[in-house]
């Protein structure tokens, strides 16, 4: 009877499974470390090696997880330091407005301790320091128009005095000025002004009655009548002017237009005068401008570069129509790529139409060193919605919101050049706009 002998496993295949088990090993150590150029050498390691993919897959997640996290952390340091930096810079000079905005900026960075203690320390004597120049400055315009007899020009710089803030004794110092030169000027009326304010600082409500108003009901009667009166000249005047006559006059005059824009009509077929359209903004209705040259744009295809230590050197976020790039760094570079590119396809394999998660990890498992990506320009369109019996401006800005995330974009409302128009300003991809425009043309027949 034949005996079944189980051969030994040859030397090269017991070789290449040790090496499978040392690279995966390789691989699990450094994701459990915090070293982004290791990780990187261990992927690739791993991908040569044969290691399973669903762990090489889980690795590259990691990795550009740790990669978006340390160029968020160094984005936001230099951030820190441009911050503070202008913070110290302001701090030393003698502008409230900068400094004040320089704190702003600080304190978005996320700056704080002594140097904030120490900037709104030198804010507040610097705001003293301009509130007193314009308090002397104001007080030195009065004293000026008193010398120049201009009682008006002088009142108003003593206002502008006590607005700032000036001390009781230097603004009773500069009325009393002031009071002289009315008194030398106009004696009567100086003295007018003083009982006029004497009475109004007396107690006694009943003395200032501006409403027309009292307890004398004769008085009363007499307001009402001088009041109807009033408006019996003035119902008058209004039919004087033709308000309330008949349209019969004005027949001749619209007849004879009619019949001039008939002649014109007819001038103009014989001699083959077309009339042009009104450009861009329809009378009544929805309408897209002329489109940019981004629209027309064919897509790009580019090869990337990435580093072991610092990856792609590019920011993206996630979106339905692929990988939206935020930023680009000088090193490694990639030539031909813009802001808010999107990137659509990586080696043929399409970006677009997944959550979110799934196009960042697919990006991560193709992107690397010489992948040839597929990327479409960023476009911003605008459009005019014109409607002459107005627009409920809150009910649209509701609408478009729900239809941007619907299609995975931006809409803004601006004002138009008319009360009766509004401009509609549309962005994101170009797959995107292309898709929507006929979408949002229908939405605006609504």
């Amino acid at each position: 009877k034949a005996t079944k002998v189980n051969k030994p496993a040859s030397p090269q295949n017991a070789t290449h499974a040790s090496d499978v088990e040392q690279a995966l090993a390789n691989l699990q150590e450094a994701m459990l470390g915090s070293d982004f150029a290791a990780l990187g050498v261990a992927i690739m390691a791993a991908e040569s090696a044969g290691v399973d993919k669903e762990e090489v897959a889980s690795a590259k997640r990691t990795h550009f997880q740790w990669q978006k996290a340390k160029r968020e952390a160094a984005k936001q340091e230099k951030g820190r330091a441009e911050a503070l930096s202008k913070l110290e810079k302001a701090i030393d000079g003698d502008d409230p407005v900068a400094l004040e905005q320089a704190i702003a900026k600080a304190e978005k960075a996320g700056i704080t301790g002594e140097e904030l203690v120490q900037a709104w320390e030198r804010l507040e004597t610097l705001q003293d320091q301009l509130q007193q120049e314009a308090v002397q400055l104001a007080l030195k315009d009065v004293t000026y128009y008193i010398e120049q007899e201009d009682v008006e020009a002088a009142t108003l710089s003593l206002e502008d005095a006590a607005k700032e803030g000036a001390n009781p004794e230097e603004l009773a110092e500069a009325e009393k000025a002031l009071s002289a030169l009315r008194e030398k000027l106009d004696p009567e009326g100086e003295a007018r002004r003083k009982r006029l304010e004497a009475r109004k600082a007396k107690d006694g409500a009943k003395k200032w009655n501006f409403s027309g108003k009292s307890d004398n009901k004769i008085i009363n009667d007499r307001f009402r009548e001088h009041e109807a009166e009033l408006q019996s000249k003035r119902m008058l005047a209004f039919r004087g002017r033709g308000r309330f006559k008949g349209d019969a006059e004005d027949e001749g005059e619209e007849g004879q237009e009619k019949n001039i824009r008939k002649q014109r009509a007819e001038v103009n077929k014989e001699k083959g005068f077309v009339e042009q359209p009104a450009i861009n903004v329809p009378m009544k209705g929805f309408q897209f401008g002329k489109p940019p040259k981004e629209e027309l744009e064919p897509p790009r295809r580019l090869t990337m570069r990435a580093h072991v230590e610092m990856g792609g050197g590019i920011d993206l976020h996630a979106s339905w129509w692929g990988m939206v790039v935020d930023g680009i760094d000088e090193e490694p570079g990639q030539p031909g790529l813009r802001l808010r590119d999107c990137l659509t396809e990586v080696n043929g394999t399409s970006l677009k139409e997944l959550e979110l998660e799934d196009c960042e990890q697919r990006f991560a498992d193709l992107f690397g060193d010489g992948c040839v990506v597929l990327c479409e320009p960023h476009v911003d369109i605008a459009g005019f919605l014109t409607n002459e019996s107005g627009i409920d401006r809150n009910s649209l800005q509701a609408d478009l919101g729900r239809f941007a995330d619907d299609w995975g974009l931006e809409i803004g409302v601006e004002d138009g050049a008319k009360p009766t128009t509004i401009r509609i300003v549309m962005s994101g991809p170009q797959s995107a706009i292309k898709s929507s425009k006929a979408e949002l043309e229908g939405l605006m027949k609504f």
